[in-house]
């Protein structure tokens, strides 16, 4: 089909077709511009003069873009599907369009299922003395570590509430300094380093074997770059940013697990307006030569939350990892996708797997850097539901829930806070979202991380061998203690250790005792 003879932007074909009531919908199709190149948007009516969009594509002539999307509606209704695009000198040409709709129940099956696919893999344990099957032998199986990242935001307060070290250290394997890491922290001041906070946090995470993300080198956000470097000249913030980006990257590039480089640069640019536009792309270039063991993130909000932010949507956020790849020298840089995740309108689950569908094309790694859902009565469930998604989407490799605890940001005064009106703000120095009150005691939002946590492990397992030597067990990927008791086995013999890897076939550990 083709749209031509433009005259506003909307002017487009449309569908009508009837929607039920909490479906989720899916919705692809591909897209090509007659000329230029044009962000396509596609919208459904609600009602009256509202309007739901499904998703959008940077389109342009000579090719097709695919656009993926989706989107839920709260009452039986009928529609219409249509297109928009400022470019009105172009037509608008489209191919293979596919909507479908699916109950919770058909949704959360197949979530379920791909989780039974990536997540999880048969282990199979084969059992030997002296080259013979060994059977009645007692098989104990636990989980030391998944390979499924969870991970939670921190600040130095941990450094002296041994309370909350507790708390962060029986769960989480992976965390994330709030603001500790960041240049504005280290280097408030020009010529001075200041490391204190970091380096003790990073010294009581190793010790605890917890990884850290390192974030974040650079933030392309001027608000967020320190006065004395936004008053320098462009040569001297060249000179500043270099030498910040070496002391931070020697500094700990052996104790963190991933680095966002540039914050949030699609929607910022402070470091190209200053220095030219291919300056992020040449302080990626710079960390990898610094650093070439870990992954280097972009890290940006709203492309799953906000599908209206043209700035982040998924096709963009692709071509600005193309453009760090194409800078000379970064061809075979290590890059990955941070999704911040900060929800505050309610999230669409259809959305939010189109869009990762997307991304994962790319075949990057991706994690949600910094999860938070919305204060109020649903941000618990709303919490769940993207943590679920996000764990059901084979693309996924972690996810950072964004709950950083200090005693004054989750007080009562905080807690009692709400937002009423979509441009209400909280008290400032309060968190949107708190797992635990200023007491360590669990809030809803901290009970479903409980859950979740306790649902995506393999508890403790305990098995006998039968006469062929072998036990069987479908686990979670991730590294296990498993240890043999038998009468032939000498007390104290060490266990063995044995990591479950991703695999559509049974995973053979061969043991002789």
């Amino acid at each position: 089909m083709a749209a031509y003879d433009r005259k506003q932007p909307d002017d487009s074909f449309a569908r009508g077709f009837h929607l039920s009531k909490d479906h989720l919908y899916t919705f692809s199709a591909w897209l090509q511009l007659s000329e230029g190149r044009d962000i396509v948007q596609a919208f459904v009516n609600t009602s009256g003069p509202n309007r739901l969009i499904v998703g959008s594509v940077v389109a342009r002539s000579g090719c097709w873009s695919m656009l993926k999307g989706g989107f839920t509606v709260d009452q039986n209704m009928k529609t219409q599907l249509y297109f928009k695009s400022n470019n009105t000198k172009a037509e608008i040409w489209i191919d293979s369009v596919s909507l479908k709709g699916f109950t919770r129940g058909e949704w959360q099956q197949h979530r379920k299922t791909k989780i039974d696919e990536f997540r999880k893999r048969r282990l199979r344990i084969h059992v030997t003395s002296m080259g013979k099957n060994l059977d009645r032998v007692n098989v104990t199986i636990a989980q030391m570590r998944t390979q499924f990242a969870i991970g939670c935001g921190t600040t130095a307060s941990i450094l002296d509430n041994k309370d909350y070290q507790t708390w962060f250290v029986r769960r989480f394997q992976a965390a994330t300094f709030d603001n500790e890491m960041k240049w504005y922290y280290t280097g408030a001041s020009p010529g001075k380093e200041n490391y204190t906070d970091p380096d003790a946090m990073v010294s009581f995470f190793k010790k605890h074997k917890i990884d850290v993300r390192g974030h974040t080198i650079l933030w392309a956000n001027p608000n967020m770059t320190q006065s004395w470097v936004r008053s320098l000249t462009a040569s001297k913030v060249r000179e500043a940013a270099k030498r910040h980006v070496r002391s931070v990257v020697t500094r700990y590039s052996h104790d963190v697990i991933a680095w966002d480089v540039m914050n949030e640069n699609l929607h910022f640019s402070f470091y190209e307006d200053k220095l030219g536009p291919n300056a992020s792309s040449m302080f990626y270039g710079m960390v990898r030569s610094l650093d070439s063991k870990n992954p280097l993130f972009l890290n940006e909000y709203n492309t799953l939350e906000f599908p209206l932010d043209s700035k982040v949507i998924p096709s963009r956020y692709v071509e600005r990892i193309r453009e760090i790849q194409s800078f000379p020298g970064n061809e075979n840089i290590s890059l990955a996708i941070g999704l911040q995740g900060h929800f505050s309108p309610p999230p669409s689950l259809s959305y939010i797997r189109a869009a990762i569908d997307i991304l994962s094309a790319t075949g990057l790694p991706i994690w949600l850097t910094e999860l938070d859902t919305r204060r109020g009565p649903n941000q618990a469930a709303e919490l769940e539901e993207v943590m679920r998604e996000a764990f059901g989407h084979p693309g996924v490799e972690g996810i950072i829930v964004w709950g950083g605890w200090k005693p004054t940001n989750c007080n009562r005064t905080c807690l009692a806070a709400e937002h009423k009106t979509s441009a209400d703000r909280l008290p400032h120095g309060c968190a949107e979202m708190c797992l635990v009150d200023e007491n360590l005691r669990t809030l809803p939002p901290g009970d479903v991380v409980d859950k979740l946590l306790q649902e995506w492990r393999t508890t403790s397992l305990s098995k006998v061998t039968g006469k062929d030597g072998t036990v069987e067990e479908t686990v979670f990927l991730g590294k296990y203690s498993v240890r043999f008791f038998h009468p032939q086995i000498p007390a104290g013999r060490p266990g063995k250790k044995i990591v479950v890897t991703p695999g559509k076939d049974p995973l053979e550990v061969n043991v002789e005792l």
